[in-house]
């Protein structure tokens, strides 16, 4: 009997068309030798792509080993020692992936939450990221992490300042706190923003805050950090040596709330206003910590200027002198204002809406200091980001003179009007913005409407509303543009006899004086033509024009052939026309046929050969059988006809649906009709009777594309949620489903690329005499049971191709792994119970209090795999409990131990379970603490001596020193009540101090190491280590050497 519930399993075979995600952050990088300006990251679907800004094309890409959700944030660290660049990765879903850009490695993974990450930030090893209204950082290198807890709305931005350990967090609530990462508790909120606290910038030297809001205005803050408070600093709070924390009563007296606010003190400067009206989007600060911009959400681009103390003193100098010559105000009371230390200098007038943007810095003369006689050359650059998938790269040259008033300046001039044009000339005049480069050949600037595969099957054809692209699907980049856009077009009276005769005089004449703009049309459907080097494009206003792929041009418009708006092409069945349904409610039957010419020689072209034929209402979808005998045409009044095609006369009327028609499919046979519709359901007909076979309601969304598989009994439907389904319309039961597209899918297409063999088996054999009864009816109920299913075992299939509304096209091949429904549908419940267990951890009963309510707590989440991780370790505890009390010792040992390959040592067998907790997989980093989190407390007091065992033996003292921290926290009642426990953990603490000196004695007395480590550094780099502190350090012996020689000038008596 075969195997009836096997099937094929269609994977993601690459993805193309995305240049950069919406809402997510562009960021320059720096290449392998260290230079800026050559390459950038943007989000890219699922996958991070690294693009050259030279050549504008890929130079590479960073993809997780699991899951398809789209990438909602990034951020980007460079370390000046490091030779490498650090890219954090925020998804849809909640996880965080932290790669090596050049390596492309991954260095970290956890998950945040079932929601998206709203903002991330890296600072060397610290990674901060933001999940609704929980805060989680993470230390890359010891690979431990926490959770706070404090907004009460949704974190919108998170900064790092990595000197100071702390982090600065704005979110929804109006308020940015200020988080201590040594205590792990807020020690201070900002407050008096009107609404919530979109973005925050912090300058270079961590000194200056600017943050926005949904007014007007931008804020600045002022940071001061306090070395010196009274009589102790913050050193001498959060540095008190574990003994004298030991001594204290109680752990709180030993660092006071009091003094958490010493660390830093916060002077509100004022408010910078805005141009825009629309609330701030991001805010970045150059890496310089020179200039900033400000996005908003419409498409103007402000850049601010911080100026630095000599710039200030200047502008305040002539402010007293202004007050002096008016007399109105005493020079010594004039002080400068939010607007004299932060002003805007230049607004850009972006040709669409931004997405992102990051901006740098660059110098004609990086080697020479600046200096008031020859000061540097600086150039601006921008990279903007648009929502239309486009990147394009700025360059603007800044004046030594900086504007005093803000500067107007358009990136597509010729977009505006005649009159602005002159206006912003004259306004710009000295100010040159320059387009550098742009990003924009391998996507669409509007969301793919349909796509089709050429006939060799290498080529995908994908239409938009404003150009066309012929991809090539096996290395995925663009070979032609069709762009109709920036053309103006002729339109010429209709080649062949029979249009000449069907039209009269006048309207020729009328056709041939008018000029038809292509420039405002949108594309609504295409179909490509046999052989695949022509394209029939319809659009809005009724047009049909065909374009030639290889020349780009457009080779005939057929003005008169609709009035409506085309909704849809399809060849014939012979394919040797199209028929076009409109929203005129007709239908036009065109044939191709070659026009000869004596000088280019035969060209392809469309005539008429038929009437244009009307239908009861306006038409949504046309297919037709692969037999050309029949044509079914959906309309708006909820029916679908289906017509002869010689005569079209209407055979039957297919009906029941609650909701127009959107797609349709006729099978290989003829035989079969598949549609689907808005109401969410896709149906299946049978032709010759037009009766409903079945009524599939797994979809969630309204229905766009319908496709059979041709070759075998499978088809594919598409919604608008993203999801494709596979069906097998034998068995009349669900496949699988495909999940990749954030957002609705708006086209579909098959390829059958391997027929299957009880297909061909079955073609060979000698056909059986006709039956009486209706043989040729699709009959569901008598489904053979016999050797008709044997040849029907093998299930073919090919490659399916989708375009959606993230302007992505995603390519999925039938791959060699087999797919079992029962299996499948094992695995989807699994799924659903992760994710409900996930909620319900995250869920927060109403008039109680959560688990989770302090305002720190462990990274990530529990899940299923922590739990069995912390089920097999209470296990190994118990193993070796038994092992060490055997007495016998020819009792054989226990079978785990043999797998491990420890037989005789119960210590290490222990060891080597505990170890694999580092990272339990789909554990996240914080995988150590959910699963010790759940072991029983019998178990702890078990464990705890064996990890200060280990830690005296040296084995992994960096884990085992977490474990022991954790555990001693989450059951400190437990330790502190048991004099056993307490022993340990003493000889715990000698042990990490003997190793914390032994590494320091190590790393402190190898001085010739460091010397050496530094000249190579300098030699490779061309850089000074140390510096600054070598400056200071001539500065301070100079001052003293100043001071003896006055004491000594001083005469005596």
């Amino acid at each position: 009997m075969p195997i009836t519930n096997t099937y094929r399993r269609y994977t993601a075979d690459g993805t193309f068309g995305i240049i950069a995600n919406d809402s997510v952050p562009i960021k320059y990088v720096k290449d392998v030798n260290g230079k800026a300006g050559k390459l950038c990251v943007t989000g890219t679907g699922s996958t991070v792509s690294l693009w050259n800004l030279h050549t504008s094309l890929s130079s590479g890409s960073l993809c997780r080993n699991s899951g398809n959700r789209f990438i909602s944030v990034l951020a980007v660290n460079y370390e000046s020692g490091s030779t490498d660049t650090l890219v954090g990765v925020g998804y849809m879903d909640g996880w965080v992936t932290v790669f090596s850009l050049h390596s492309g490695k991954e260095e970290a993974s956890f998950r945040a939450g079932s929601h998206r990450v709203t903002s991330l930030d890296i600072s060397g090893s610290s990674v901060a990221c933001a999940s609704e209204s929980e805060l989680h950082i993470l230390d890359i290198i010891s690979g431990g992490g926490y959770r706070l807890k404090g907004h009460r709305g949704a974190v919108t931005s998170v900064k790092v300042i990595p000197n100071n350990n702390i982090l600065i967090s704005g979110g929804r609530d109006t308020f940015i706190k200020f988080w201590c990462l040594k205590t792990q508790h807020c020690f201070l909120t900002l407050t008096g923003h009107p609404g919530p606290v979109w973005d925050v910038a912090l300058s270079a030297n961590c000194k200056i805050l600017v943050t926005g809001s949904s007014d007007t205005n931008l804020r600045l803050w002022k940071i001061k950090y306090n070395n010196r408070v009274g009589e102790k600093g913050e050193s001498d709070f959060l540095n008190v040596s574990d003994a004298q924390r030991l001594i204290e009563d109680n752990l709180v007296q030993s660092i006071p709330l009091a003094d958490y606010s010493s660390l830093l003190e916060i002077e509100f400067r004022g408010t910078i206003p805005r141009k825009s009206v629309k609330r701030v989007f991001s805010l970045t600060f150059d890496p310089s910590g020179r200039y900033l911009a400000c996005q908003t959400l419409d498409k103007v681009l402000e850049i601010f200027v911080l100026l630095s103390e000599a710039e200030r003193q200047s502008r305040l100098r002539k402010k007293q002198k202004k007050a002096r010559k008016l007399g109105s105000i005493d020079p010594p009371a004039v002080k400068l204002t939010a607007e004299d230390e932060l002003r805007c200098i230049y607004r850009i007038a972006l040709p669409a809406k931004l997405s992102s943007c990051d901006i740098r810095v660059s110098h004609f003369n990086p080697m020479t200091r600046e200096t008031e006689d020859r000061p540097r050359i600086s150039i601006l650059h921008i990279l903007c980001s648009y929502r239309n998938n486009l990147v394009e790269e700025y360059s603007l040259k800044v004046p030594v003179t900086l504007p005093t008033r803000p500067v107007l300046l358009s990136g597509c001039v010729s977009r505006l009007p005649e009159a602005k044009q002159k206006a912003m000339a004259v306004e710009s005049t000295g100010c040159e913005l320059r387009l550098a480069g742009r990003i924009s050949n391998l996507g669409h600037r509007a969301f793919p409407l349909s796509c089709q595969i050429t006939e060799d099957g290498f080529g995908v054809f994908t239409l938009a509303h404003g150009e066309g692209k012929l991809w090539n699907r096996l290395n995925q980049t663009c070979l032609t543009t069709i762009d109709w856009s920036s053309v103006e077009l002729k339109s010429t009276p209709l080649s062949g006899e029979e249009i000449s005769k069907v039209e009269n005089e006048a309207e020729d004449d009328a056709m041939m004086s008018r000029k038809v703009s292509l420039k405002s049309l949108k594309a609504t459907a295409f179909v490509l033509a046999p052989g695949s080097r022509h394209v029939a494009i319809g659009f809005e206003s009724g047009l049909t024009c065909l374009f030639d792929l290889i020349t780009k041009k457009c080779t005939q418009t057929l003005a008169n052939a609709h009035t409506g708006a085309v909704r849809s092409l399809i060849l014939t069945g012979d394919r040797k026309g199209i028929i076009s349904g409109s929203a005129d409610s007709k239908v036009g039957f065109w044939d191709f046929d070659l026009n000869v010419h004596l000088k280019s020689g035969p060209s392809l072209y469309l005539k008429s050969h038929r009437p244009v034929q009307s239908v009861a209402d306006q038409v949504t979808a046309l297919t037709t059988t692969p037999d050309n005998r029949l044509i079914a045409v959906a309309m708006v009044n909820l029916h679908v006809d289906i017509y002869f095609t010689d005569s079209f006369k209407r055979v039957h009327s297919l009906y029941g649906m609650s909701a127009p028609v959107s797609c349709m499919d006729v099978s290989e046979d003829s035989r079969l009709l598949l549609t689907g519709s808005g109401d969410k359901t896709v149906r299946l007909w049978e032709l010759q009777f037009g009766n409903c076979v079945r009524r599939f309601v797994q979809h969630t969304d309204p229905i766009t594309a319908v496709r059979f598989m041709h070759g075998s009994t499978l088809a594919f439907s598409a919604d608008l949620g993203g999801i494709i389904r596979e069906w097998d319309v034998k068995k009349l039961q669900e496949v699988c489903v495909l999940k990749g597209h954030e957002g609705g899918i708006t086209g579909l297409v098959t390829l059958a690329t391997r027929p299957g063999l009880g297909k061909l088996m079955r073609k060979n054999r000698p056909r059986a005499p006709p039956k009486r009864k209706r043989s040729d009816t699709f009959d569901v109920a008598s489904a053979d049971e016999g050797e008709e299913d044997d040849f029907e075992a093998d299930i073919c299939g090919g490659v399916v191709i989708s375009t959606g509304r993230d302007f992505s096209c995603r390519v999925w091949c039938e791959s060699e792994e087999p797919l079992v429904l029962e299996e499948e549908a094992e695995l989807a419940r699994e799924a659903a119970e992760d994710e409900h267990e996930l909620a319900r951890y995250e869920a927060i009963v109403p008039g109680a209090v959560a688990p989770e309510a302090g305002e720190t707590g462990p990274l990530g989440r529990p899940t299923v795999t922590t739990r069995n991780a912390a089920d097999s370790l209470m296990e190994a505890i118990d193993i070796y409990t038994r092992q060490t009390q055997i007495e016998n010792e020819s009792e054989p040992p226990h079978p785990l131990m043999v797998a491990y390959g420890v037989p005789d040592d119960p210590d290490r067998f222990l060891f080597t379970i505990f170890s694999s907790l580092r990272l339990p997989a789909s554990g996240g980093m914080s995988g150590l603490e959910h699963a010790l989190g759940c072991i029983h407390s019998d178990h702890v007091t078990r464990l705890l001596p064996r990890l200060a065992a280990w830690m005296g033996r040296g084995w992994d003292i960096e884990l085992c020193g977490r474990a022991l921290r954790y555990l001693c926290t989450l059951h400190a009642a437990l330790v502190t009540a048991d004099t056993n426990l307490t022993s340990t953990l003493a000889a715990a603490v000698a042990a990490k101090r003997s190793h914390l000196s032994q590494t320091k004695k190590m790393l402190g007395m190898n001085l010739a190491a460091l010397d050496l480590l530094q000249r190579k550094i300098e030699e490779e780099n061309q850089i000074s280590l140390f510096e600054e502190a070598t400056s200071k350090r001539v500065k301070r012996i100079k001052k003293i050497k100043e001071k003896i020689a006055k004491r000594a000038a001083v005469p005596t008596g």
